[in-house]
């Protein structure tokens, strides 16, 4: 399993791309804690952390000697991805995106599952309004591309690696490539 050091992981990418789905994987794989950054910024009805405890929530997070975390928050890019040791970056298609964010929507809003701190999804604040995270998926989808296709770019290799996976196939052959190589460790 040395072809990348695995001890800070960030994944990033579009909401609803699969990136929590992806943090417990590889947290159960690596035996490591996974926490998302939302979980940091969301308190009770949807009030988002001040600056500061969010940024101390994720400082403590991220100063473990191994971590696993996934989102886009910029504002703690400092305490992510300038601390990770590989960056994974979900960049799929928007059709791809979208019909996952539909799906996913609808059966939480159905379940009524509790996400952080008490909030629920609903459909109202996920698909409508200029609030709703479909809007957001929307707004942010191409300015995420320039960003971490910039960050690429710009990368010093000697301190983190990207990763970059276009499709959930490239993805499930990462997993199970992962699974095999710490069943030989």
């Amino acid at each position: 399993m040395n072809e990348f050091d695995y001890s800070k992981i960030v994944i990033v990418g579009s909401s609803s791309s699969g990136k929590t789905t992806l943090g417990r994987q590889l947290s159960k794989i690596l035996g490591q804690p996974h926490q998302e950054l939302d979980f940091f910024n969301w308190e009770e009805n949807w009030t988002e952390a001040k600056h500061e405890v969010f940024r101390q929530r994720v400082d403590e997070f991220t100063s473990k000697t191994k971590w696993i975390t996934d989102g886009n928050y910029g504002r703690v890019q400092d305490l992510t991805i300038n601390r990770a040791t590989l960056v994974i970056w979900l960049d799929y298609s928007l059709p791809l995106i979208l019909s996952r964010f539909f799906r996913r929507s609808i059966r939480r809003s159905i379940t009524k599952e509790e996400l952080w701190n008490g909030n629920r999804e609903t459909l109202k604040n996920s698909m409508w309004g200029k609030e709703s995270l479909l809007a957001w998926i929307l707004q942010v989808y191409p300015k995420n591309i320039a960003r971490y296709e910039e960050m690429i770019t710009n990368n010093d290799s000697s301190k983190r690696k990207f990763l970059r996976f276009k499709t959930p196939r490239e993805t499930k052959d990462f997993i199970q490539k992962l699974e095999k190589l710490s069943k030989l460790s």
